[in-house]
């Protein structure tokens, strides 16, 4: 488990002790700087030009030695935020790395490609495409693109770099052919359109693609209204409000959970659940301080968290293991969905739980921690029950949740149902402690049997997904 190698523990309570040696508040601190080492070592490969991002270094088996569009927008998006934060030295590495990315984000958006579209899924790092078979286009590509963009466009013009933006990012003509203005009129014009999932597997309407093509267009028309562009302002926010209205179609009141996709034209045809951890995701990597949109908090995606937990709990042999040598929880491995058949190098046969599955879902916990405690009240309904019931069964098992029930902050059960979200953010997180190799090194998956990591090494998406979980950690005032 601590390493890639199939060299088995000499026993399961030495390892356990060995992690109880090590608090997650220690082992969080190392990790952080760890995850983004590694996530950096993906960028600017030696082969490739500057600014492309790898999915993962893995060649063979499989071979994940490409920029995909989606993971390069999630990583270059924790850059951004790390090139924000200190405006004494603005002009520093990340700057570096984000001039390079948009240099290289150029290149895909001109580069003439099989789906002659802004939704082409990845590129070589060269810069070339890809034109072999593939799963295209993949409409959140675009939409993850602009919003990382965007963003940092914001920390650009905080900084006085205006000319800057509106020299490369943002021209406010039409056509556009700026960066980010490209991508939103992209968005704007085809999130109606079929396309394929984040997982490259079917072909419909999803959640996941909505969530953020909603955010990137609700952040996109604020950037238009700064640069003097209200027109393209007032048609990114129609069709954000549209995106907006045909959210409630993902929810099924019989299955108790949001849905991943909707109107399926193609693609796998034995995901017979729609229960995905794509709504996670998607709520997570959506997340807006100023346009906030389906949250953790709110009672469906509780539900949907829970859902999730229940299904993957009895699929894994290793989700046996529920607690430290200390007591300390350990919440359950986190799959992509339940008759998941994929396992990297390995012919089709049983999927495996993901660190970035598993983080989101402790990611899910932190911020509802976060967002309750900002609301000051929780009602409990038949939706929210079962995660929060969950999460206070960790610190206090005589607390007993009643549907109907309504706690203020100044309640004890109001901070236990608080303090239990943390702990069962931290019970998600300890797992993926559990599982990592040294120096927090993170594969795309560990085994379902043995916990030992598998398929692709050093994925860049485990990497972001970790370094996002342990920030919402770090920003609860618990």
């Amino acid at each position: 488990m601590t390493t890639q190698t199939n060299t088995l523990l000499k026993t399961e309570q030495e390892y356990l002790t060995s992690i109880d040696a090590q608090s997650l508040d220690k082992w969080t601190k190392t990790a952080r700087q760890h995850v983004l080492e590694r996530m950096i070592s993906n960028i600017s490969p030696d082969d490739g030009e500057r600014g492309a991002v790898l999915a993962s270094p893995s060649r063979t088996n499989p071979n994940y030695y490409y920029h995909w569009v989606r993971d390069a927008a999630r990583t270059m998006s924790e850059i951004a935020k790390l090139n924000g934060l200190d405006h004494r030295n603005f002009k520093d590495k990340y700057y570096d790395m984000m001039i390079d990315y948009v240099e290289f984000t150029k290149i895909n958006q001109t580069t003439p490609t099989v789906s002659n579209s802004l939704g082409e899924p990845k590129f070589y790092v060269t810069g070339q495409a890809f034109n072999g078979p593939w799963g295209r286009p993949q409409n959140d590509g675009p939409a993850q693109r602009a919003l990382t963009i965007t963003r940092w466009a914001n920390i650009l013009l905080k900084n006085g770099e205006k000319d800057y933006v509106t020299g490369t990012l943002y021209d406010s003509k039409e056509p556009s052919f700026s960066i980010i203005k490209a991508d939103l009129d992209f968005v704007a014009n085809h999130w109606q359109d079929p396309c394929f999932d984040l997982w490259e597997e079917v072909d419909g309407t999803h959640f996941y693609t909505r969530m953020l093509q909603r955010t990137a267009l609700r952040e996109g028309a604020d950037l238009a209204n700064i640069l003097n562009d209200p027109g393209a302002a007032d048609y990114y926010n129609q069709q954000a409000s549209l995106i907006e209205s045909a959210m409630d179609d993902f929810w099924s009141e019989e299955k108790s959970h949001y849905l991943t996709t909707l109107n399926r034209v193609g693609g796998l045809d034995y995901k017979a659940s729609n229960l995905d951890v794509a709504t996670t995701l998607g709520i997570c990597q959506a997340l807006s301080d100023s346009h906030p949109f389906i949250n953790p908090h709110e009672d469906k995606v509780l539900a949907t968290a829970y859902a999730l937990h229940q299904a993957f709990d009895p699929l894994y042999s290793i989700n046996s293991l529920e607690s430290t040598t200390s007591g300390d929880p350990i919440a359950p491995g986190i799959g992509r969905y339940p008759e998941d058949k994929y396992a990297g190098s390995a012919p089709l046969g049983q999927g495996n739980p993901w660190f970035l599955c598993t983080a989101s879902l402790s990611s899910i916990c932190y911020k509802a921690a976060a967002l309750f405690t900002e609301q000051k009240n929780i009602e409990i309904n038949k939706y929210n029950i079962g995660q929060l019931t969950l999460a206070v069964k960790l610190v206090d098992t005589d607390c007993k949740l009643e549907t109907g029930e309504c706690f203020s902050s100044r309640t004890k059960t109001f901070k236990t149902i608080i303090v239990g979200l943390k702990a069962l953010g931290d019970a998600y997180l300890r797992r993926i402690q559990i599982h990592a190799g040294e120096e927090t090194s993170l594969s795309e998956q560990f085994s379902r049997y043995d916990g030992f990591m598998t398929s692709a090494e050093h994925l860049t998406w485990s990497y972001v997904s970790v370094a996002i979980a342990i920030d919402l950690r770090n920003a609860l005032k618990i």
